[in-house]
């Protein structure tokens, strides 16, 4: 499927928003009042940094219960791809319902063009990782945090963007520096 696709130079990334999800407060330490004000500053600067043709990987776990993934999809700008994670029942529930959203098949997909590898999962060995090659991942909201000394693995949960997706060249821009 991604082969087809035409990417432009850039895309975004972000996984785990667990929109709609009360406990989620408490096991990432989000600072809202609840899960309505977590819900609309997510969905907020989510459209703030996606415009309607931007490309969007969503790396899994994104939404709680059917009725808020529905309520969410319907809000959210860009073309979304999306990597099923570990939690990911409710959006698959409706996802068919929305024409600018796509399952991806691959549960560990290779980007050669954009010299990535993208997972729901860290991943300790991808292909390309000993010449540079990046691998994206969600899944770990307090562990695995980004540490680019150790290794090109970065970790585009939402909490450690700012609740925003992240930007590919941004994050290429702040590796090679």
């Amino acid at each position: 499927m991604l082969k087809d696709l035409d990417i432009p130079k850039d895309f975004y990334i972000t996984s785990d928003t667990w929109f709609g999800r009360p406990q989620i407060l408490q096991i990432a330490n989000r600072k809202f009042n609840d899960v309505d004000e977590m819900n609309a500053a997510l969905i907020k600067n989510w459209n703030k940094a996606i415009g309607k043709n931007d490309i969007v990987f969503h790396l899994g776990n994104f939404a709680w219960d059917p009725q808020t993934a529905r309520q969410v999809l319907k809000k959210l700008n860009g073309q979304i791809y999306f990597m099923i994670g570990n939690s990911d029942d409710a959006f698959l529930d409706v996802h068919h319902e929305f024409d600018n959203v796509s399952v991806l098949d691959d549960q560990i997909l290779e980007m050669p063009q954009f010299d990535s590898v993208i997972c729901h999962y860290p991943l300790d060995v991808w292909n390309g990782k000993d010449s540079g090659t990046i691998h994206f991942h969600g899944h770990t909201v307090f562990s695995h945090k980004t540490d680019l000394s150790k290794m090109n693995r970065v970790n585009v949960c939402t909490d450690f963007w700012n609740y925003t997706p992240v930007n590919y060249l941004t994050i290429k821009d702040f590796i090679n520096e």
